[in-house]
């Protein structure tokens, strides 16, 4: 039995400690993966980010090179109460740059797109083959579930104001009802989530046991 085995072994008991409650064995292994990521972090940022930008820098400047830099020794300098005011100017290029990215991604790279999908889906029974058929087509019903799934939700999530008019009732009922489904949808959604999470976390738990009794020759 190697060493690097031995101390495999020896951090998983470690951590399964942690069953038996909170005691010394089960932080020192937490730190230890803790310190462990945080080294490799930032061996791998300076090496693979920081390092070759700086090198590009000092052989080529450029203000896409030479920027992030000043914005980065701004933020830095916060720690001086007269360099707080500039270190702002990072804070919000920060801030702008990241909410942008965010609300970007999630309009065009989540909603936008599953809008288009579903508004691609059929539901004529023209395009399910002979008269009747479509009603014995998986592909009918799944796009008719995805479409009914995609309106619920979006209407779960719309603003429940009333506004004025003869058709504020009319309007109310439509979200009420739609919201409604979508609730459904949503909490089959985050339940098969979470079923497909705790699958994934016991096939680990079962396949490190597995390799516990193999190292012990007992499998």
């Amino acid at each position: 039995m190697s060493a690097e085995t031995i101390v495999a072994a020896i951090l998983t008991f470690m951590v399964w400690s942690y069953i038996l409650g909170d005691n010394p064995a089960f932080r020192i292994a937490e730190h230890l993966l803790v310190g462990t990521a945080a080294g490799y972090v930032a061996i791998v940022v300076w090496f693979q980010v920081i390092g070759p930008a700086l090198h590009d820098m000092v052989l080529q400047p450029s203000p896409t090179t030479v920027l992030p830099f000043v914005l980065c020794a701004l933020l830095a300098a916060r720690r001086w109460p007269f360099m707080r005011p500039w270190a702002a100017v990072s804070l919000a290029f920060l801030v702008g740059v990241g909410s942008s990215l965010a609300i970007g991604g999630a309009l065009f790279g989540t909603l936008w797109s599953q809008v288009l999908a579903t508004a691609s889906l059929s539901l004529n029974p023209a395009d399910f083959g002979e008269s009747q058929m479509f009603l014995t087509s998986n592909s009918f019903w799944q796009n008719l579930a995805i479409l009914i799934g995609t309106i619920g939700t979006f209407c779960y999530f719309a603003f429940r104001i009333r506004p004025g008019g003869p058709l504020r009732d009319l309007r109310a009922a439509f979200i009420r009802f739609w919201g409604g489904v979508g609730l459904w949808m949503i909490m089959m959604t985050l339940g098969a989530l979470f079923a497909n999470a705790a699958m994934s976390r016991f096939t680990l738990l079962i396949d490190r046991v597995q390799w516990l009794l193999q190292v012990f020759g007992l499998r």
